[in-house]
């Protein structure tokens, strides 16, 4: 066992808003013993973005490491079979290389906002995350299968824009992070519904969180951009389709679909989540200085 903490594994395409606020917020609020690996995922795209992270992380001490490209990377697939294999090389090529005790994979927009140790948990359930069902299955019930009804039912996994492992738990399977499109639909992560999930004794209860997320649609009433049935879920700017949701995931902000927003710092929804997080840092005792990436002048005071 190399660190006895949990590593984080975080995948950063094209933004440099979110791998400085995935370290600023992990730094400021997770309580459990973690170091940060930001991979570059640009993959020779978008250089001037690379560049940016790279002196960035030298800048916090915090570990960079360029995805190595390779052919499954190439092929014009669709973005959660790409994501699939860049998952499946972080676990083979680093996680399990690297033996951490505890790992979690996490997309770069998911951010920790309020206290987090999740270690305890780890060491009784071995995982903890956002639950994902099979889309084709009949869903646990509720609004958008977000309650907990007939929650045994349908086949699972752990979403892997949210999830934390103990190595050890995992280790005996061979784990697979692409999606399926067969007799049951996942995304990203699915096929570790068979080579996993399905050959353990657990509860399913024991890891379903989903009743604690809200989906917040801040363009709710100026969006009519989408196809039907999910205009609203969409805004036009600079003649793109954005879409508008924002959730507030188990502790965490999941701004959605940023790789899409490049270095666009006045996309409206980097805006809104910039705030959000600038306010929910402030409030919880950041110093907001150079030293934390913000310039500040005559300040008489740096708390709330």
């Amino acid at each position: 066992m190399n660190f006895d903490g949990i590593e984080f594994y975080i995948l950063c395409y094209n933004s440099l808003f979110c791998c400085d606020y995935q370290i600023k917020c992990i730094n400021q609020f997770c309580k459990d013993k973690f170091k940060i690996i930001i991979f570059d995922s640009n993959l020779g795209i978008n250089p001037i973005d690379s560049t940016q992270k790279e002196l960035l992380c030298k800048e916090k001490n915090i570990e960079f490491i360029t995805l190595p490209n390779n052919n499954l990377f190439n092929n014009p697939i669709n973005p959660s079979m790409l994501l699939g294999h860049k998952l499946n090389c972080l676990y083979y090529d680093y996680v399990l290389k690297r033996n951490p005790k505890y790992f979690a994979f996490i997309d770069q927009d998911m951010f920790m906002i309020k206290p987090f140790s999740i270690i305890e948990r780890l060491d009784k359930f071995g995982m903890w995350g956002d639950l994902m069902e099979a889309s084709n299955y009949p869903a646990s019930g509720g609004h958008n299968g977000m309650e907990k009804q007939n929650i045994n039912k349908s086949p699972w996994v752990l979403h892997p824009w949210l999830s934390f492992y103990k190595l050890d738990f995992v280790k005996p399977y061979k784990l697979n992070f692409l999606p399926v499109n067969g007799d049951l639909f996942f995304d990203t992560g699915g096929e570790n519904y068979e080579a996993f999930i399905r050959k353990l004794d657990v509860k399913k209860e024991d890891y379903w969180f989903r009743e604690n997320i809200i989906m917040y649609y801040p363009f709710y009433e100026i969006s009519n951009a989408g196809p039907p049935p999910y205009e609203k879920h969409y805004f036009n700017y600079n003649k793109e389709k954005i879409y508008g949701q924002i959730q507030i995931n188990n502790g965490f902000i999941h701004l959605l679909c940023s790789s899409k927003m490049s270095q666009d710092s006045f996309n409206p929804k980097i805006v809104i989540c910039k705030g959000m997080l600038d306010g929910i840092l402030l409030s919880n005792n950041i110093v907001f200085d150079r030293s934390n990436g913000y310039e500040i002048q005559n300040s008489p005071t740096n708390k709330m």
